[in-house]
């Protein structure tokens, strides 16, 4: 069950699979590192991104399969209801107090069906006593980003001229359970505790 007190230990997730988006983030942090190198070790590595649709903390193995359950029933739900899984445009550059630098949704119908699904499955989950840490939902794709402890900051001339990037579309294919805490997989992804799919 999730402590609302407790530092999250896993996330909920949508994975960005698709190519062009992950080809014109590259294309972004390599213009980002060329005009300042020391944001190098900064980059989020392509191979993790993803949209959070809520962070959770669970104590033990079973609060975890409870989670695993409580998304089972959710996902039988949408197949009653013949869920179809939104579009999302990921466009425009963003960032959160020059601390992380990321692409960000286009607001549209597949935004607001994205609010949607995750009220719906966060709401799911509640009903079964599973609580996120965090009430706040601003879907990002994170490019790069500062550690906490840093004092250093993105500043907006690394990416000058590159705020209105296009970087494609992506349909929504799962929602995933990832840990935080588990070492990533072979692919370079968070380990995926549990996924219920679309497709």
């Amino acid at each position: 069950m999730a402590q609302g007190t407790r530092n999250p230990n896993y996330f909920l997730a949508i994975q960005i699979t698709n190519e062009e988006i992950k080809q014109n983030v590259r294309a972004i942090q390599k213009t980002v590192q060329a005009r300042d190198r020391s944001l190098s070790s900064m980059m989020e590595s392509v191979e993790t991104l993803h949209l959070t649709l809520g962070l959770y903390y669970f104590k033990d193995a079973r609060s975890v399969s409870r989670c695993k359950a409580a998304l089972d029933r959710f996902h039988g739900q949408l197949r009653s209801e013949n869920f179809v899984p939104p579009r999302l445009t990921v466009s425009k550059l963003g960032h959160f107090y020059n601390k992380v630098l990321f692409a960000a949704l286009e607001d549209n119908e597949g935004l607001e069906d994205l609010k949607i699904l995750k009220d719906d499955v966060r709401g799911s989950l509640s009903r079964d006593g599973i609580r996120t840490t965090d009430d706040r939902f601003s879907p990002h794709v994170t490019i790069c980003k500062i550690p906490r402890n840093s004092s250093k900051t993105i500043d907006p001339s690394c990416y000058d001229g590159m705020q209105s990037t296009y970087f494609g579309r992506q349909t929504i294919e799962s929602i995933q359970l990832c840990s935080m805490q588990k070492p990533k997989t072979e692919s370079g992804y968070y380990h995926i505790d549990h996924e219920i799919r679309f497709h």
